[in-house]
Order: structure tokens, then sequence, then C-alpha cells
């Protein structure tokens, strides 16, 4: 698969449907479209017209988070080799109706994602041919307490390959897939209370303008707006019902 490694979906597992469909939706200008499954409803997120991801009520996690989907080969190939290397699988490979295979796992340090293959005749999610639009998920970074095993893990797992950057925050590392970049990581700080996750990156158009816009909406700033030297402007923010996610402008655009 073409696309093997790559994040193709986002899931918001959260603890208030509503409230997150309203943060998010004037937050981003997300439009969503109520999708039966069953007994629930799906919240499927759009962009400017493209599905970009989805909301699913979870009434008992202990506490909200976004999930990215991750694209494999194979789910059940996948999931067996995460567990000979010290992962766990908490929602074994199941297939979703016309739409693919997928599962729910956690790295050897606690970080949840879900590896996915679409169903055959699914068209793939294009590569980017530019900045990405506002309101759109343009990448995903692993904050975790032990990035060397992280590192032997993933690209074992997805075959990625990794290179290292020292930044001003300390070291960073970018998985890649190809000649493409895939996903940063970083050593969650010292003082952090939060398990190991993936956190996604959202493009904003103004960061600044958009932290400041969620803080209105009841949003918490962990991390104000800042530059990374050529790079870009980011912010971190958990939303109101608890799941964070990041903010960012890439530099000269």
């Amino acid at each position: 698969m073409a696309s093997q490694g790559k994040f193709v979906w986002h899931d918001l597992m959260t603890t208030d449907r509503d409230k997150s469909v309203a943060f998010y939706t004037q937050l981003f200008g997300w439009t969503v479209t109520e999708i039966e499954m069953g007994g629930w409803k799906y919240s499927m997120i759009k962009n400017r017209g493209q599905d970009i991801g989805g909301i699913v009520p979870e009434k008992n996690l202990p506490r909200s988070h976004w999930m990215g989907y991750l694209s494999v080969d194979n789910v059940d190939a996948a999931c067996d080799r995460m567990l000979s290397l010290g992962g766990k699988v908490g929602v074994p490979p199941t297939d979703i109706p016309n739409v693919g295979r997928f599962a729910v796992v956690t790295d050897p340090q606690g970080a949840w994602f879900s590896p996915f293959k679409p169903k055959a005749g699914q068209p793939e999610v294009p590569e980017p041919t530019g900045p990405a639009a506002p309101g759109s998920f343009t990448w995903d970074e692993l904050l975790t307490s032990d990035p060397e095993a992280a590192a032997k893990f993933y690209q074992a797992v997805l075959g990625w390959t990794l290179a290292a950057f020292d930044m001003p925050q300390g070291k960073y590392w970018i998985f890649k897939r190809g000649d493409k970049d895939a996903a940063g990581m970083m050593k969650s700080p010292s003082e952090a209370q939060h398990p190991p996750f993936w956190l996604p990156y959202v493009a904003a158009a103004d960061v600044d303008a958009t932290a400041a816009k969620a803080k209105q909406l009841g949003a918490q700033l962990f991390v104000e707006p800042r530059d990374i030297p050529g790079v870009g402007r980011m912010a971190v923010l958990g939303d109101p019902v608890g799941a964070t996610i990041a903010l960012w402008r890439q530099a000269n655009v």
C-alpha cells in the first residue's frame, strides 16, 4: 500500500458529544453530519466540504482524546506484530461495513492509535501538494516517556525511518515513510501529568487569533502561541471536554 504508515483520519472520542460539536464547529468552521451507526450516531466532520474525521460519543472514557488512524497493509498482521513488541490491543481487528478494517492499540509506552486498512476500491487519501488549508489536520506528534523505545516500536511496525534534530525545546524526531515526513516525536516534559499520547495539529490561518477564540469558547491554553524558528508558529490547547489538540501555521505561508 502506497500510504503505509500515513495518518489518514482522526476521530475525537468524547464524553460530551454536543459540547465537542459546538466547540469545533465554532473554532474551525467545521460542519458535522450525523450518521446512524446501529444504535448510536457518528458525527462526520467536514472541512471545506472534505471529510477529515469524526466525533464519537464515549460516556465512560477516563478522559476525552483524539484518535489518529494509521494506514497499514494488513490490520491483523500489524496487531500481531505490535503485541510481539510490547504493544496492547484494546479493540481487536474489526470490519467497518463499506469502509475498511481497523483496531485500537497502544504502543509500549501507552499512546493510543488505530491501524486501519480501507476496503478494496476505497480511494486513498491524496498526498498534500501544498500548505494545508485552514481547518485541516496537518501533522501528528507523539509525546512519549521514552523516545528511543517508541522509535524502535514504530520503525518495526510501520517501516518508518527516523531523523533527529536539536530544537530550542530539546531533541525532536521526525518519522519518515520513504522520502515523506510521516509524523514527529518529542519526549514529554518531566512535569507532564498526562500519559504518552499522539497530538494532532490543525492548520490555522492565524494561530494567535484562533488560540484566543478557543479560550473564549472554553478551552485551556497549555502552550501559548510561539514560533518554531524557520518552521512555523504553533499553540497547544485543551478543549472544553479535555482533549488536547495543537494549532499550526507553516512559516512563509
